[in-house]
């Protein structure tokens, strides 16, 4: 593929991706109608490495450490998380506190704002939420006897509750403000349930499980936080290390990729296992998936911090520091 054919295909996929996307978040709606310029500014302009390489990290050198409040150990700084991020697209594994884990699981399992678009269901959309006295795994057993296998739910970061403090709190501003090098950050949070089931190749790819990278803003970084223990039967989090700053040509448009591209393509890939509580860090503009659960299931909370306001959801938070 040539660099002209490239660029073509680069701008069409910007246009088809800005309507899709502006559509199906109801952009304008949570924003305004210059949000579908914004867009495909990003889906454009800042497909290009060289581009998106220009904003550099915040260096303050800033040694404030995590706080026992949030995580189990807090013998590092902050900026080793950033200094991660920078060079390798992501962070290593943390713990969080016994309490706030629990804290975590819950305020998910009671989250109902679903995601009907990516699911086949059209009963009782009360079958979809876990009953008041029903243990997880009886809850996950029935949502697999329905056909889910994915289920995701958006947290709302506007109501009082555990998580909004803490995405809040000091040490987790400093980190997105340094990485991001902005004051004005817009911050997501959605609830995943991933079953082990026979699923189509269309539903696969809803399910985000063919290896991709995305584009939601001009920088931004994911925290992935796991809600259950995940080891290789679980469906980890995969991720090809410094796809965050340089990829090979052939995945440079913002498309799927089959595992054998990735494996062809790069030495290493990076697969996130842990045990309930388990947070980690990582671009997403770099080259990642989940992996499908094969025997087991996986819950897990994923939450994003992008440069700029965009609000995807109606639960979405944008923080404009002083």
């Amino acid at each position: 593929m040539n660099r002209t054919i490239f660029i073509s295909k680069l701008f069409l996929d910007a246009l088809r991706d800005t309507h899709k996307v502006c559509k199906y978040f109801k952009l304008v709606k949570l924003n305004n109608y210059f949000v579908v310029i914004k867009i495909f500014i990003i889906k454009f302009f800042y497909s290009f490495e060289v581009i998106r390489n220009q904003i550099k990290v915040k260096k303050n050198n800033n040694k404030n450490q995590l706080t026992s409040l949030f995580f189990e150990n807090t013998n590092f700084e902050l900026r080793n998380i950033v200094e991660s991020l920078n060079s390798n697209g992501h962070s290593n594994i943390y713990s969080l506190s016994e309490d706030f884990k629990k804290d975590l699981l819950q305020l998910a399992l009671k989250s109902e704002n679903f995601d009907f678009n990516k699911i086949n269901y059209s009963k009782n959309i009360n079958h979809l939420k876990k009953d008041k006295n029903e243990n997880i795994e009886n809850y996950i057993q029935r949502l697999r006897s329905i056909g889910i296998s994915r289920l995701t739910a958006t947290i709302n970061l506007n109501e009082d509750n555990k998580l909004s403090e803490f995405i809040s709190s000091p040490e987790i501003l400093n980190l997105a403000t340094e990485y991001l090098n902005t004051n004005k950050i817009s911050i997501n949070a959605t609830f995943f349930i991933s079953n082990s089931l026979e699923i189509s190749e269309q539903e696969k790819y809803k399910n985000a499980q063919y290896f991709h990278w995305d584009n939601d803003f001009t920088k931004f970084f994911k925290m992935y936080i796991y809600l259950s223990d995940v080891d290789l039967d679980n469906g980890p989090h995969v991720f090809v290390p410094g796809t965050h700053k340089h990829k090979k040509f052939s995945n440079k448009l913002c498309r799927l990729y089959s595992d054998k591209n990735i494996i062809d393509n790069y030495s290493k890939v990076k697969k996130f296992l842990g045990n309930f509580g388990s947070v980690f860090f990582v671009d997403g503009y770099g080259i990642h998936k989940g992996e499908i659960p094969n025997k087991k299931y996986r819950l897990m909370m994923n939450i994003h911090f992008g440069r700029g306001k965009i609000l995807y959801s109606k639960n979405d938070k944008y923080i404009k520091l002083q």
